[in-house]
């Protein structure tokens, strides 16, 4: 099954094109990113409305919410363990953990302002 048939009037034939500063296009690709949709269509959305795209999804990265998975899991490891009754030397591991956790912080206060670091 292929593509539906656009309309010759919905068409998209005319091409324009800008020169961006790499900040500006980082900052077009987070707020496009954010409203999930492609950064040519968050531009044209923007220009046409006046108005920015609703943001649908959270800026904050995909890479930071696989860390703040990896760190519940291993709290719930050594929860296991500790409440199994063994005592293997948690000191490290706690503090790599709070490390991992003050970096996290740090992120999302400055996560505020998308585009802007």
């Amino acid at each position: 099954m292929g593509r539906p048939m656009v309309n010759k009037q919905d068409k998209r034939v005319v091409q324009v094109n800008i020169r961006l500063t790499i900040p500006e296009n980082e900052r077009v690709c987070v707020n496009a990113e954010a409203s999930a949709m492609t950064p040519a269509n968050w531009i044209r959305q923007k220009i046409f409305t006046g108005k920015f795209p609703q943001v649908k999804v959270s800026p904050l990265t995909a890479a930071m919410y696989r860390e703040l998975h990896k760190i519940g899991v291993n709290l719930n490891q050594i929860t296991k363990q500790m409440n199994e009754g063994k005592q293997p030397n948690f000191i490290g591991v706690i503090a790599e953990l709070a490390k991992k956790q003050g970096e996290i912080l740090k992120m999302l206060i400055h996560d505020s302002r998308p585009g802007e670091g």
